[in-house]
């Protein structure tokens, strides 16, 4: 994933760099906020349990499309995948209006220099001045933005049907995951050759299905082995540094897709607005995104890790698509 809301602010001029940084700033507070909020606003569902509003708008709707989508793949990996394409398709026409409101801003950049120099000893006139033209040519500062800052909830939202399937994927009540956590604790049923403990995740539990499928069924008949296993991989494991296997691969793989996607994108931009990133730019995104990856990779399901590669892999080739498109849709403008 990149961060395209703080592409370009460099060649800015220097009191618009910094009213568009405290606006982002505050909207990023904004959305932090609504999401702590949506996340202890507490009340009970319809099996008695308590969850959240969060849960209820954003990760119940994700977790029925992502068994909607296993249920006809019954491959939880090529779901991950599906479900990535999914979401970029939605937040595609917000993309491309994010990507076109870049370049109208880079556009502006000459006459924001202008005024810059106009008014260098009157900051208010010049944002005043700022604001009309910004009017005047149908631009907000802000709206590269907004992709990134939709983006975030989704990753959050995510995460629940990967770490909890039993939850979210199987629709279990707490008592009957406890049920099964008992009766595999009794049958002395083993993951990896590590038994099942009192204290085992869910994921855990879903990848001892496989095995012991017949000794939980009873318990709902929601219940279902899932299949975990992609292109070799089990992708309710967590890597480990103390034994290496295929999915240790994912989060490195991670890493250099962010890293790819992070230049790739920045080279389009250089290559489209004919402008340079400054080294400081460069240098944070260039290893930011690879860095989270990594701690991304090694703390969570592999689930997690492919559905970020799946990100980036898919965000390479939208940030090629809306590149051409607004090329095109230029050029058909400048002919008419």
């Amino acid at each position: 994933m990149s961060l395209p809301c703080i592409k370009g602010d460099k060649q800015m001029p220097k009191v618009t760099q910094k009213r568009t940084r405290g606006r982002r700033v505050l909207i990023v507070l904004a959305m932090a906020m609504m999401i702590c909020m949506l996340l202890t606003s507490c009340y009970t569902d319809g099996n008695g349990e308590t969850t959240n509003i969060f849960i209820a708008v954003l990760v119940r709707p994700f977790a029925f499309i992502l068994r909607w989508i296993y249920d006809w793949t019954q491959s939880f990996g090529w779901s991950l995948i599906l479900f990535t394409l999914f979401t970029r398709l939605i937040l595609l026409p917000l993309n491309i209006k994010s990507k076109q409101g870049m370049a109208e801003m880079q556009a502006l950049q000459p006459k924001l220099k202008e005024l810059e120099k106009k008014y260098k000893n009157d900051q208010q006139r010049y944002q005043e001045e700022a604001a009309k033209l910004y009017k005047k040519e149908g631009v907000s500062p802000m709206s590269g933005c907004l992709p990134t800052l939709l983006t975030l909830p989704v990753m959050f939202a995510l995460y629940w049907p990967i770490s909890q399937p039993m939850k979210y994927l199987m629709k279990l009540t707490a008592s009957q995951i406890s049920q099964v956590r008992e009766q595999l604790v009794l049958i002395g049923a083993k993951v990896d050759g590590v038994l099942i403990a009192a204290n085992s995740s869910e994921m855990t539990l879903v990848q001892a299905l496989s095995n012991h499928f017949a000794d939980v069924s009873f318990i709902s008949e929601n219940i279902f082995p899932m299949n975990l296993q992609f292109l070799g991989m089990d992708l309710g494991a967590v890597p480990s540094f103390t034994k290496f296997n295929l999915i240790f691969l994912l989060p490195i793989i991670s890493a250099v897709t962010s890293f790819l996607l992070t230049q790739f994108t920045t080279w389009l931009q250089e290559k489209t607005t004919g402008t340079k990133s400054t080294q400081q730019n460069n240098a944070m995104m260039k290893w930011m995104m690879p860095i989270i990856s990594i701690w991304i990779g090694f703390t969570l399901p592999a689930g997690l890790t492919l559905y970020w590669i799946a990100c980036n892999v898919i965000g390479i080739l939208q940030e090629l698509f809306i590149t051409y498109y607004l090329k095109m849709k230029k050029e058909k403008a400048s002919s008419k």
